[in-house]
């Protein structure tokens, strides 16, 4: 049994094992979900803690790419952040682009979204590159075979369906030639449709793929955290951070940032006078109880009262 406590909702939980993809904890977080907070907690602020303590920056905004709502939640509540889908509204398709957004984003989250965009890859992470801030990054996990190469399996996908043929379903595909082809060989990820596995990655072809790009640095990470629930083995996304830059925050976040310090100060400070307050009120309550105590013991040694008391007259005292 293995104890830790979860980076997203701050709960203590207690497993047997890791896997990548079940869930490990009520909130619903698994460890790619663990491992992926932790890398944003690290770039955004230098240090790790958990989702729900992150303070409260709206001056800092954020897509996701179909985040689950676990993390999506919290998230949203702690920036100008937005969860995106590729299916259903709020709609962003990252294959297109988008005017008016560039350099909009301080930062995008991909949670094993990118091995099932449609080809070529390179336009999804330019997209992804060109909506992001100069000091922007993206945050992501990713399926990654051993190998170093990264595997297109569809490179001539243009006009395509997933449709269901008999117990399976096959990919109806007319290429850019108007040649149609039709495969069998797919694999989908928890479902169909939009869970395609549109290639397989490698470390080594996945890093080139954010350089090329425009990234400037990508930051593998897969060292063992077991305070947080994060564990590593085959079945483990990769996590990474692709930068164009280290991640500096501007004014505005930094006046919140003070904002924020100023407001936990004010709330620590709030509380020491309450407790101030009621360590008062109980010495009180003791000096006054003490004092009761003292009347009611020399008033209980009074003769008359021992007299009344042989009469049946009188209140009895505890001596």
């Amino acid at each position: 049994m293995v104890s830790f406590i979860c980076n997203v909702c701050g709960a203590e939980s207690n497993v047997a094992s890791f896997a990548s993809e079940p869930a490990t904890c009520a909130c619903g977080s698994n460890v790619r979900v663990r491992a992926l907070i932790h890398l944003l907690s690290l770039e955004l602020f230098g240090q790790s803690f958990p989702l729900v303590e992150f303070p409260r920056l709206k001056a800092i905004r954020a897509l996701g790419m179909t985040d689950k709502q676990g993390y999506a939640r919290i998230l949203a509540d702690k920036f100008d952040y937005t969860n995106t889908y590729y299916d259903r509204e709020p709609r962003f398709d990252f294959t297109e682009s988008h005017p008016g957004l560039e350099g909009r984003y301080d930062f995008i989250l991909s949670a094993d979204v990118l091995e099932h965009v449609a080809p070529p890859l390179e336009r999804v992470m330019k997209e992804i590159c060109r909506l992001l801030k100069p000091h922007g990054f993206l945050g992501a996990t990713v399926p990654c075979a051993p190998g170093d190469e990264m595997r297109e399996h569809f490179p001539d996908l243009h006009e395509y369906r997933v449709v269901p043929l008999g117990d399976s379903a096959v990919l109806i595909n007319r290429r850019r030639d108007g040649a149609l082809d039709i495969r069998e060989d797919l694999v989908f990820h928890s479902g169909s449709g939009d869970t395609l596995e549109m290639r397989r990655f490698g470390i080594a072809g996945l890093g080139a793929a954010a350089l090329a790009a425009g990234f400037r640095e990508v930051r593998f990470w897969n060292d063992n955290v077991p305070e947080l629930g994060i564990f590593f083995d085959a079945d483990v996304s990769q996590p990474l951070v692709a930068r164009k830059s280290a991640f500096v925050a501007d004014l505005a976040v930094r006046t919140q940032l003070v904002e924020e310090w100023r407001a936990s100060l004010r709330q620590v400070e709030d509380e020491r006078r309450r407790a101030d307050l009621l360590a008062a009120n109980y010495e009180r309550e003791r000096e006054r109880a003490g004092r009761l105590e003292l009347q009611m013991r020399l008033a209980s040694r009074s003769r008359w009262l021992r007299l009344g008391r042989k009469l049946g007259l009188g209140p009895r005292f505890i001596s």
